[in-house]
Formats: structure tokens, C-alpha cells, sequence
């Protein structure tokens, strides 16, 4: 939109258009940043997954999940931050008190052994967990599926609790 019959003071006229040029600009700088910082924002801890068939996605919220994290180094987190073997089951007992509604889930490195992974169940399931998630990458079918944040997805395996002994 232009106005038109309006001379300035040394006979310029007012224009009034839009310029695009600088909105153009901020938004492909916007997108740019985006895209570099998108990547960053995965998820919990690096983890070399095992495979798995028939993978089945978990439903929880985010706040509903507690996850122990096996490293291939050896090393053992409890959500983000790093817990001793020892003080694990005293710190699922003390969350699950705090909030009988979590659900455990199980992120191992596939080098990790399995007696580590049983350890770790049988300490959630002193602790008051009826069952736990076993995070595993789905080996893709030959039609491509979907996957998760992160290129991972859920085993829906749960690990029942045992009865009366």
C-alpha cells in the first residue's frame, strides 16, 4: 500500500510498503538455530541399544518414568544422575514411596551383562515395582516402522513381580 500526494520537505513521498528482506532473514536464521539445536535435545544418556522384534512403545508421561541407565563403561545412572550398585535398591525404594506411580524402565548398553540387567530388576522389584520396560532399538522391517526420538523404541517386556517368595 503506497500513499500518493504527499510531498516531503525536499519533495520526497511517503512510502509505506512492507519489506519483506529483514523478516526473511530473522526467520532463516531462526530455522538455523533450530536446526542445530534440535540434535542436542535428545533424551536421557547415550546408550549403544541392543535390537530387538516386536518392539512395542510404553505409554507413560514423562514425568510418570524413572529410568536406570547401564553404560558400557560400567557405569550405573539413576534418570541422569550417576548411583553406586550399592545405594541403588535404597533409592528406588526412596521414589517409589515418593511416587508409586513411576514406571521403571531398564536403558542397558548391549555389552552390558545380564546378571547387571537381573540385578537391577530384582533391586525395582524390592522396591515396590510390579514390572519394568526394557528400552531396546527395533531391528527394521523391510517396510521401514517408526521410531522414537532418538532412534529408539521400547520393549514392551515387562518383568512381573514375584508372589510370596
Amino acid at each position: 500500500m503506497e500513499a500518493r500526494g504527499y510531498d516531503g520537505p525536499a519533495g520526497q513521498s511517503l512510502n509505506s510498503e512492507i519489506n519483506v528482506t529483514p523478516l526473511v532473514d530473522v526467520m532463516l536464521v531462526v530455522l538455523i538455530i533450530f536446526m542445530v539445536v534440535t540434535p542436542m535435545l535428545q533424551v536421557g544418556v547415550a546408550v549403544d541399544l541392543p535390537q530387538a522384534r516386536n518392539v512395542e512403545e510404553t505409554p507413560a508421561g514423562p514425568g510418570q518414568i524413572l529410568t536406570v541407565v547401564l553404560q558400557g563403561s560400567g557405569q550405573m545412572l539413576l534418570g541422569t544422575d550417576p548411583i553406586e550398585r550399592t545405594d541403588l535398591s535404597g533409592a528406588l525404594r526412596m521414589r517409589h514411596r515418593a511416587d508409586p506411580r513411576l514406571q521403571l524402565q531398564v536403558k542397558a548398553d548391549r555389552s552390558t551383562p545380564y546378571g547387571e540387567i537381573k540385578r537391577v530388576l530384582q533391586a525395582g522389584r524390592e522396591a515396590g515395582f510390579h514390572g519394568a520396560a526394557l528400552i531396546a532399538r527395533e531391528i527394521e522391517p523391510a517396510g521401514g516402522g517408526k521410531m522414537l526420538p532418538g532412534g529408539a523404541k521400547r520393549l514392551a517386556e515387562a518383568v512381573p513381580a514375584r508372589q510370596g517368595g
